[in-house]
């Protein structure tokens, strides 16, 4: 298994240095996670297994040495280096009595830092060497026989020999799919979800006493696990949706499993196909549990809704909220009858979208007004993934619709509603897709129309409001000048010192130095 490193850092750009210019396979690190302040941190050590902390000291959120004692009490094994700019003795004495391997001053050049991880390194290796192999030959067994050699018997007599099987016992598989949204998807970091599967799965079974044979990554967002039955096939089932939720509460996102029936090692292949087939045509419900004795292969005809009369109801009120709860009963009584399936909610969502473009037709307004197409696209790709997706999709396109309806869309009036919300949340979000969410329209549209009335783009805008009210800050309170940087919305210190330099031709403690001055 891959030796993991967390590099802990407010500052991005020193983060994204030490990723790029570290030599990280050579000293044997496979591994690479990051994080930006202490709270990212203590989720992904909480989660992940990670070996290494290289972790700045002073950050606005929390201290490194924080962490480290945050570590320590929690008794995780981890090997840790500090990086900081400023030679105290103090940091340095806690550091030692907090166990940290090594303390370096900033700047440091990459090959002194790849000469600390180097020693850290081999004390690890030497570890895992007293510690065996076992676990790992494991998974390459199951690996092979499951996902690469098409369940070869020659693989498999080698997997009864040195014991990593038996032709009589009884083995199960579980696939387990992953729904991330947009953003966590952008992220995609794959190395984080494995580590987090294979260790709540691992940990979760051996508290009940059971034994897990593998946990194999077949592709981006699924997962198969192999493990030995224990107990009866009801049992299993409860322990199955005890462990989705306990993943669910993990990686903060829906999970989906496939359970099939035990069988012997040498009937996996066909339990497994099965499961696969199931994935293709079956559509997970509100529990996210599906099961392979249960599955019925039997053809699904498609019952088409009342669309048009839907539709007349729209475009004679403005009770949209009904029509929407109309399509959602007539999806559920679709479900409780058994008469939903991929391909019959694909049919679903393509009719469902007839709909609304001839309801926005009659309207005289284009979609691309209303809907952003990144954003329309990803829930219309993941509607037929599972029922709660599907619901999700319609509840989007209908909360879209009414609140258009009943927003004032004249172009003044929509900048000024945004001018606003800018200024009432400035310690917020105030991304595009946010400020077009508080409006019910697109992002390129509401873009648009801000720059034809005011002249200057969104950022901008946003931009020149943060510094406004930093500068008041800075002038009439007492806070911090890192607290005035969270105040308005900038949690990277170094880029609020800039971004305000760059505005006002001065640093924030220069600034409020002269103002001082003057009142004085």
């Amino acid at each position: 298994m891959d030796i993991s490193i967390l590099i802990v850092d407010d500052d991005k750009l020193v983060v994204e240095k030490l990723v790029e210019g570290v030599n990280w396979k050579q000293l044997g690190i496979g591994i690479v996670l990051t994080a930006y302040n202490i709270r990212q941190a203590k989720e992904i050590l909480e989660e992940a297994r990670v070996d290494i902390l290289l972790s700045d000291i002073e950050m606005p959120q929390g201290s490194g040495l924080e962490l480290l004692e945050w570590v320590r009490n929690k008794e995780i094994p981890v090997e840790c280096i500090f990086l900081s700019s400023y030679a105290y003795f103090a940091y340095a004495q806690k550091a030692i009595n907090l166990k940290s391997r090594e303390y370096m001053l900033k700047p440091v050049s990459n090959r002194e830092l790849e000469e600390a991880l180097g020693s850290i390194v081999e004390i690890l290796q030497k570890k895992r060497e007293e510690q065996g192999e076992g676990e790992d030959k494991k998974s390459a067994f199951w690996e092979r026989y499951l996902l690469q050699e098409n369940y070869s018997q020659s693989l498999l007599e080698k997997g009864y020999k040195e014991g990593i099987c038996s032709p009589e016992g009884k083995y199960f598989l579980e696939i387990i799919r992953i729904f991330p949204d947009s953003d966590t998807k952008k992220k995609k970091n794959l190395v984080l979800y494995h580590f987090i599967i294979q260790n709540v799965a691992a940990e979760f079974m051996e508290d009940r006493h059971q034994k897990l044979m593998a946990v194999l990554r077949e592709s981006d967002y699924e997962w198969v696990l192999v493990a030995e039955e224990k107990g009866s096939q009801e049992e299993r089932k409860m322990d199955s949706c005890q462990l989705k939720e306990c993943l669910e509460k993990a990686l903060h996102m829906r999970v989906c499993f496939y359970m099939g029936v035990s069988s012997s090692v040498e009937e996996l292949g066909k339990s497994r196909r099965n499961l696969e087939q199931m994935e293709q045509e079956a559509v997970p419900g509100n529990n996210g549990m599906l099961f392979e004795e249960e599955w019925d292969k039997k053809d699904i005809a498609y019952v088409s809704p009342p669309w048009e009369i839907w539709e007349k109801e729209m475009s004679a009120s403005d009770m949209i909220a009904d029509t929407q709860e109309k399509i959602l009963h007539f999806l559920e009584e679709l479900w409780n009858s058994n008469q939903v399936t991929i391909s019959t909610l694909e049919q679903f969502r393509r009719e469902l979208m007839q709909m609304i473009y001839r309801y926005l037709n009659k309207q005289d307004v284009l979609i691309t007004r209303i809907f952003d197409g990144r954003e329309f696209d990803e829930h219309y790709e993941s509607a037929v993934a599972t029922l709660p997706d599907m619901e999700i999709f319609i509840r989007y396109i209908f909360e879209k619709l009414a609140g258009f309806q009943h927003q004032d869309n004249r172009q003044e009036s929509v900048v000024e509603q945004i001018k606003h919300y800018i200024n009432d949340h400035l310690k917020e979000d105030l991304s595009r897709k946010t400020l077009a969410g508080s409006v019910y329209l697109s992002e390129d549209y509401v873009s648009k129309i801000f720059m034809n009335v005011t002249g200057i783009s969104i950022p901008s805008y946003v931009a020149s409001c943060r510094m406004q009210k930093a500068q008041e800050y800075l002038k009439y309170s007492t806070f911090s000048v890192s607290k005035v940087a969270l105040e308005v919305g900038y949690s990277n210190f170094s880029y609020f010192s800039k971004t305000f330099r760059d505005y006002t031709g001065c640093t924030p403690n220069e600034y409020r130095n002269r103002v001082t001055k003057k009142q004085g």
